[in-house]
């Protein structure tokens, strides 16, 4: 799930990701999860470990309001984890950007 520039609130698009997800976990007997926010570079490193954290905890609230029973475990990152460049050659690069602004649902194999 992606989320806008300084935001943790759950954007109207993801409502059928949110839904997917919270069906997949019910419909498996997930037991455990855990939800994993990230940022973009802008800001300062607390800042975004603190909204990195409300992203992985806004993911949660609205899968257990939709009836999740998985024991979900929300983590956040901050921005030490990006999937794309923040910058290419210095310049700032607004569609990697996006792409850190996310949260991530990590599911362990069962053995």
């Amino acid at each position: 799930m992606l989320f806008d520039f300084d935001k943790f609130g759950i954007r109207p698009d993801a409502a059928a990701t949110l839904k997917t997800v919270a069906a997949a976990l019910t419909e498996y007997k997930v037991a455990n999860a855990v939800v994993s926010g990230h940022t973009d570079a802008k800001g300062s490193d607390d800042y975004n470990q603190t909204l990195s954290e409300k992203r992985a905890a806004a993911v949660v609230a609205a899968l257990k309001k939709a009836g999740v029973t998985t024991n979900l475990t929300a983590e956040g990152y901050g921005e030490s984890r990006p999937v794309a460049a923040n910058e290419i050659d210095g310049k700032d690069n607004p569609a990697g950007r996006q792409l850190n602004r996310r949260v991530e649902i990590f599911i362990p194999a069962s053995l």
